[in-house]
């Protein structure tokens, strides 16, 4: 098989040094860059032949976002596979529309990562079990909602069942997070997908559903 030429693009300098332990041992595969940010990544795919750019979204001075975008518009023939924290299928959609061949989050790298650039190196595309699992049971519970009726506890994760439960008790995402020693942004983005899964965008209907569910 010949070589296949990637780059890493992501901020964290030791998440960088984890995938290159796990690309040292393939012998077919070869790292030729690394970048720090979007606009580094950029400037590199205009100088180095690349096959594959392993991303990460959240990055300084331009995201992931923007630079596949940028990347498409460049007539680039290298593939994209997004290498992420963002657990949402808001951020899976938005980035499969901007050409992303694949989807595998930071949680599944040591597992997945190698599996994603071979599946993609034969011309398919890879995408996280977790992100594909997230994205049927809101598929499912759209058509729940489209019958009529209201999705169950069961389909949010416990730690959505937990914030569920606190923000139904009067409390404001800050104090959710000081109770769960988490972070604001963390809390946010739990809040964000156990609305997309019920399909109520208030506190009010949030509430509303913790009574009827006898959940508070």
């Amino acid at each position: 098989m010949s070589e296949y030429r990637v780059i890493i693009a992501d901020d964290h300098l030791m998440f960088r040094a984890g995938l290159r332990s796990l690309i040292a041992p393939q012998s077919n595969l070869r790292i030729v860059g690394e970048a720090g940010d979007g606009l580094e990544l950029l400037e590199m795919l205009k100088k180095t032949k690349c096959d594959l750019v392993v991303m990460d979204l959240s990055m300084p001075r331009m995201d992931g976002m923007e630079a596949l975008e940028k990347i498409g518009s460049m007539n680039s023939a290298a593939k994209v596979l997004v290498l992420t924290m963002q657990k949402d299928t808001e951020h899976f959609q938005k980035a499969i529309e901007k050409g992303a061949c694949g989807y595998v989050l930071k949680e599944d790298a040591f597992d997945q990562f190698i599996s994603a650039i071979e599946t993609i190196q034969k011309g398919e595309r890879f995408f996280s079990p977790s992100i594909m699992k997230l994205r049927s049971e809101e598929l499912s519970t759209f058509e729940e909602q489209r019958k009529g009726k209201t999705p169950e506890i069961t389909v949010l994760t416990h730690r959505e069942q937990q914030i569920l439960k606190l923000i139904a008790s009067g409390l404001a995402n800050k104090n959710i997070a000081t109770q769960l020693n988490i972070s604001t942004r963390t809390v946010e983005a739990h809040r964000s997908n156990l609305t997309k899964k019920l399909g109520l965008r208030s506190t009010a209907a949030l509430v509303r559903y913790a009574v009827e569910k006898a959940f508070i």
